[in-house]
């Protein structure tokens, strides 16, 4: 559950710490349970010798009874049996081009992953004898003005046409903003337990601000939350050519890092075509669009925006940090080398290419590291000629204790809409929301969450068990940060620090230009926040 509230500030929870106990024990129970996409493994950097991650996966739930397990021994939720709603219909705006498929499903299709959300949604609706009704439009990228645009519209209109809004996370983030979300903190005998694995808990004790106030959810309920995840493909081929030892062993022992990945991909850039110069058709080290670089500021435990002792958001001291100044000139030098190809659409401009010619480069066999999301194998690698495997993102340096996984923007946030329809009594209606939702995300972490994992991600797509390995270090290790949540409100703020190292320029001097402008954007958005809670209460 993403969480957007007030908490003090010694309740506001340390990175890696060895004071993180209660953090540390929901990390373990939650490792206990087998396939929960978004736990994330957060101990100190001192002292320990946990290298990130739980490489060889969840382990069960053999100390549960049989009566809190499903048949293939994934927890079941708390939900009554005597929830019963009659038949009353509940709607869903959501946008309708997500990258992958998450809402409604008609048919049983024969598609593991789209058989699995036509089955979950029938469990949500059998369960509470409800009747889910999917209206979508498009709400991805450039789409987001048009959607908060309806959204503002039907709101004015006041014809409670919507119960639920799910949509990309930056759109939501800016509905959010805009007031058009109900806090769910104020639903009184709620169903929904944050406890369950079903309910990321990192997202619970680090993306939050204020008074235990909650505006939107997300986690197993958003198939796309695990195709979004970053991560680095590498081609085995290559490695074995250059004589290069498979990264595998350093990633196991904690050494799998920013300096690593520059030492694997120096002194690979050949000119195959012989045209003196960088092209599509010569061989790389790395390559990369300049928005997933983000993913190395994630990756070496970053942030862009935290709380201050007035339960503000207040732009992360991370951001203007040495560390962040030294991580983007050091990659920074890297990326201008010809051994790395890295668009920049500041630069180009041009999308298409962007997300095509370095992809292009690797399914062809000739780029050694590629960073892209988890759905890259999914979407272009069936067919190599080539062995491919997959790590996770470097950590910063070996001191840093675990491995951080960045999120590609394109996941589902789920909220109710503040003008739903009440029906005869509102605090009824919002109880049975709530179960909407409780159900809803129980429901897809049995149903659609294996589906995706085992099937798709774990099983079709990897070749061994070094591949299941890694990529449960990279699934145990997704973080979120709610600047880029809200990014479209703090002048694209993640992408800051990706144009500074595809374009090689100082990040002690590119900051200054943005720091003012961002620290006002996140004083309205608290004020924003504060003046909806108090009509809301």
């Amino acid at each position: 559950m993403i969480v957007i509230k007030f908490i003090k500030k010694e309740e506001f929870p340390k990175r890696e710490t060895n004071t993180s106990m209660k953090l540390m024990t929901r990390m373990l129970a939650l490792l206990l349970v087998c396939l929960s996409i978004v736990t994330m493994v957060v101990a100190c950097d001192s002292g320990s010798t946990n290298n990130g991650g739980t490489a060889n996966g969840g382990g069960g739930n053999s100390g549960l009874k049989d009566d809190k397990l499903d048949v293939n021994g994934r927890l079941k939720d708390d939900l009554p049996d005597t929830l019963n709603y009659q038949g009353e219909e509940v709607t869903i705006l959501h946008w309708s081009n997500p990258e992958n498929p998450e809402f409604e499903q008609e048919e049983i299709t024969g598609d593991n992953v789209r058989d699995a959300i036509y089955d979950r949604n029938m469990q949500v609706e059998d369960r509470l004898n409800i009747d889910l009704q999917f209206v979508g439009i498009p709400g991805h990228g450039g789409d987001r003005p048009n959607f908060v645009k309806h959204v503002d519209s039907v709101y004015s209109a006041g014809t409670q046409d919507y119960d639920f809004v799910s949509v990309y996370a930056r759109t939501s983030g800016t509905l959010a903003v805009q007031g058009y979300y109900l806090n769910l903190s104020t639903i009184e005998n709620s169903y929904m337990d944050l406890e369950k694995p079903w309910w990321p808990q990192q997202l619970v004790e680090t993306v939050s601000f204020g008074n235990g106030d909650y505006y939107f959810c997300s986690g197993d309920m958003s198939t796309n939350v695990l195709y979004m995840m970053h991560m680095m493909y590498i081609n085995k081929d290559m490695f074995s050519q250059l004589q290069l030892e498979l990264p595998y062993e350093l990633v196991r022992e904690g050494k799998w890092t920013i300096d690593k990945l520059i030492e694997y991909t120096s002194d690979v850039y050949r000119d195959l075509d012989n045209d003196n110069t960088t092209s599509k058709h010569d061989r790389y080290g790395f390559g990369a669009v300049h928005w997933v670089l983000d993913s190395f500021f994630a990756g070496s435990n970053l942030r862009y925006v935290d709380e201050d002792d007035n339960d503000m958001l207040v732009l992360s001291p991370d951001f203007t940090s040495k560390k962040a100044v030294r991580l983007v000139n050091k990659l920074g030098q890297w990326a201008v080398t010809d051994n790395v190809w890295v668009y920049n659409s500041a630069i180009t401009n041009d999308a298409v290419e962007l997300q095509r010619d370095h992809m292009d480069v690797f399914d062809d066999g000739r780029m050694l590291v590629i960073m892209q999301h988890s759905q890259y194998a999914g979407k272009h690698l069936l067919n190599a000629d080539f062995e491919y495997g997959l790590v996770p993102n470097p950590k910063y340096d070996e001191k840093q204790v675990n491995y951080y996984t960045g999120m590609g923007n394109p996941w589902s946030l789920y909220a109710i809409f503040l003008d739903f329809d009440e029906r005869d009594d509102r605090q009824e209606t919002l109880t049975m929301l709530s179960a909407v939702l409780e159900c809803w995300a129980s429901e897809g972490y049995r149903l659609t969450t294996p589906e995706i994992f085992e099937v798709n991600m774990q099983l079709k797509y990897s070749a061994g068990q070094n591949e299941t390995d890694m990529f449960e270090y990279i699934r145990s290790g997704i973080t979120f940060d709610i600047g880029k949540i809200f990014a479209a409100d703090l002048n694209n703020i993640c992408e800051l620090p990706s144009y500074a190292i595809s374009a090689n320029a100082s990040w002690s001097s590119s900051y200054k230009s943005y720091k003012t402008a961002i620290e006002k954007k996140l004083a309205d958005i608290v004020e924003n926040f504060r003046t909806y809670h108090a009509i809301q209460k």
